[in-house]
């Protein structure tokens, strides 16, 4: 029987696996699109995504986190629709005096937290701060050299990405895959070879930290800016654990503002450069933002501010969950991903799916067990062999009280789903048993008043 695909008004143009699930949704949202049944029809979706992931899920997610009951709670609505164009005292509109607190305070204790002098908060998302640090470094035909896709670099990077927005050439930085990490001994001579204008190092998936110095040393001989995405390492970065990327030398740091640092959405950028930070604020304002998202100011200095006085013991705390369940993993059959016998220094561990059918392949097969993450490219993979990899982040559930005596747990259920092969649903009901455990462990350990 041939398998018809329904186009979709969406996406016309998306994958027939795509087209199938958005034309399905399309038909299930049409029925009623007043007003009140569109309400009904939202209330449905979230209340139902909060019950099987915010509640029963265990999310491994690299790219999630929650915001700290602290940081949810500085937020005001209205303020995400009211106009903030230009610095404060120099205002396009009037009656933002109350609004020039958090447009101050978060960038002081941003550029503080990360080891930088200025911060550029404004920008919506890691990938418009990228956008805004290749804009003011970089011109049309320029080339910017990048991790390869298949180590980690991510989409921001490469050429489908804004790279070409901004009409760059992208070349893949020299890789060693069993080092998992940069082939220093070729980058000073692959940097010369092809002059970039901008170094972009930093991953998707980050098991070991790099040797900024010796980055920064190869793009000082070219007159390369060397920019660090920490947008998965922010959180780590915060805590001066895994590593300090503009005390180690790179000229700007770009990071995501969710992941592991835990705030709202958002990007950031970052340097002790007084110069280089007037340059990436031009091109932000007015170059990419008139008007923005105000209303994320206040929930990202709470948990910068957070981040200062404890991100050491959380950093430290995601870390350890992750080794552990790496060991745990590994004693359950699974091949995790490492180099000479450790499998991570960071939140982040991989293992390579491909005697499991691909990482996509068994990232659904862990969704309906509830069990959520996201497949990864990894270096030895064959270029059109898909996603060979599992990629983990413990930053979530580090956040919600997973310690590391649940972690073999995770990782038994974890075996029992793609090494078994027993039914989804039966270990589902055990994965739900575990997560409520530990939500009613965290109710418990709360101070009565606080409940």
């Amino acid at each position: 029987m041939t398998d018809t695909v329904t186009t979709s008004r969406i996406a016309p143009w998306a994958s027939p696996r795509a087209q199938r699930r958005l034309a399905q949704v399309e038909a299930a949202v049409s029925a009623d699109l007043s007003p009140a049944g569109v309400a009904a029809t939202v209330r449905t979706a979230l209340d139902a995504h909060a019950a099987q992931v915010d509640h029963d899920g265990i999310v491994l997610y690299a790219g999630t986190n929650i915001p700290s009951p602290a940081a949810a709670s500085a937020t005001l609505p209205t303020l995400s629709g009211r106009p903030s164009m230009g610095w404060p005292g120099e205002k396009y509109q009037v009656g933002l005096d109350h609004l020039d607190t958090l447009e101050v305070l978060a960038p002081l204790l941003v550029a503080d937290l990360m080891e930088g002098a200025h911060a550029e908060v404004r920008l919506q998302s890691a990938t418009l701060a990228n956008l805004a640090v290749y804009t003011a470094f970089a011109a049309p035909g320029d080339t910017i050299a990048v991790l390869p896709e298949a180590a980690g670099g991510h989409a921001s990077h490469h050429a489908q990405g804004v790279p070409a927005v901004r009409g760059l050439t992208v070349v893949d930085l020299p890789y060693d895959p069993v080092r998992l990490d940069l082939d220093y001994p070729a980058l000073p001579g692959f940097l010369r070879e092809h002059r970039p204008k901008v170094v972009v190092i930093g991953a998707s998936m980050m098991l070991f930290p790099h040797d900024v110095a010796a980055v920064r040393a190869a793009a000082d001989q070219v007159g390369a800016i060397l920019l660090y995405d920490a947008s998965h390492m922010a959180g780590l970065v915060a805590g001066k654990l895994f590593q300090r990327p503009l005390h180690e030398g790179a000229h700007v740091l770009t990071f995501s503002t969710y992941k592991s640092f835990g705030g709202p959405s958002g990007g950031c950028v970052v340097t002790r450069d007084p110069e280089l930070a007037e340059r990436v604020s031009t091109v932000a304002y007015p170059g990419m933002l008139a008007n923005y998202d105000a209303g994320r100011l206040g929930a990202l200095a709470v948990t910068a501010a957070e981040l200062a006085a404890d991100g050491t013991a959380y950093a430290q705390a995601c870390v350890t969950n992750a080794q552990t369940l790496a060991a745990a993993l590994a004693a359950e059959g699974f091949p995790v991903v490492g180099r000479d016998g450790e499998h991570t220094r960071s939140h982040h561990l991989a293992i390579d799916a491909h005697d499991l059918g691909g990482g996509d392949a068994a990232g659904l097969r862990l969704g309906d067990a509830g069990i959520y993450l996201s497949g990864i490219g990894l270096p030895w993979q064959h270029p059109d062999e898909g996603l060979r990899g599992l990629r983990i982040g413990t930053q979530e559930i580090t956040r919600l009280g997973f310690t590391p005596a649940d972690q073999p747990r995770i990782a038994h259920l974890m075996r029992r789903a793609l090494l078994d092969r027993e039914a989804p649903e039966r270990v589902r009901a055990d994965a739900i048993a575990l997560r409520r455990e530990v939500n009613s462990r965290q109710t418990d350990s709360r101070p009565a008043d606080s409940r």
